[in-house]
């Protein structure tokens, strides 16, 4: 039944439900004030039932009910409340307009903020895992493979080595020489003393190419100079540069 009378409200009024179930109990309100009214008046109207000093305060109760229930109804729903006052809306508006025109414009706070701070560049050769993930485009594993490279390498002696990491795009590396490149000198090979298997695990020996310089080494004796591995026909030029850096 209540349902049915809000329901009734709401769709009468244009009230909202909560609207309407307020003024349904105001309804009910009213109503049980006027009945209750009336029988006390009934009762006012008997002096044989009531001293005269009671029907007086009980008259002056009525009036006081009848008096706040006349209030009730003369109070309007002020809706003022919900609204936003006129200085949040035009701060509201300027915010939005802001962003449009920051968006129209590809204008970004963020990079800006970006751009003006300096940036940092760090040793490529110290680099862990987890501050190359800081590059944008580097996860864990292009940082894995990275460092395992470096490690293979014993260390990098140029940032174009990072073009031999497997996966890497040239965006990629670029955003990586932002805040890296190498600043340290790698790991030298013992070229005269380390073990064929050694030797192989470099990235740029393979495994016949250490038994070429083993054997070189027995005939010929150490390799005193980067130049005497031009010796070796095994070794082509594109070879000879890449290995130069990691011999002493």
């Amino acid at each position: 039944m209540i349902k049915f009378l809000t329901k009734a409200i709401s769709n009468a009024l244009g009230f909202s439900k909560v609207e309407a179930r307020g003024t349904l109990m105001l309804i009910f309100v009213m109503i049980a004030g006027i009945g209750f009214s009336r029988i006390y008046i009934q009762i006012i109207k008997n002096p044989n039932e009531l001293e005269s000093g009671d029907a007086d305060k009980l008259e002056e109760w009525v009036a006081e009910v009848e008096s706040s229930f006349k209030e009730k109804e003369d109070q309007e729903f002020d809706k003022s409340v919900y609204y936003p006052t006129k200085k949040d809306f035009n701060k509201q508006s300027e915010l939005a307009k802001k962003e449009k025109n920051n968006a129209e414009s590809g204008f970004n706070e963020e990079s800006e903020k970006e751009k003006s701070e300096p940036i940092i560049i760090s040793d490529l050769n110290l680099a862990s895992m987890e501050d190359l993930q800081q590059v944008r485009g580097i996860g864990p594993a292009y940082s894995k493979r990275i460092v395992k490279f470096r490690d293979l390498l014993g260390g990098f002696s140029s940032n174009d080595q990072l073009k031999e990491v497997y996966g890497l795009e040239a965006e990629t590396i670029e955003e990586v020489q932002k805040y890296f490149s190498v600043q340290s000198s790698p790991d030298k090979l013992e070229i005269n003393s380390d073990s064929a298997k050694v030797l192989a695990n470099h990235p740029y020996i393979s495994y016949d190419l250490a038994w070429i310089i083993i054997n070189y080494r027995k005939q010929n004796g150490n390799i005193n100079s980067a130049d005497d591995l031009k010796k070796i026909k095994a070794i082509d030029e594109e070879t000879f540069v890449r290995l130069k850096p990691y011999l002493d």
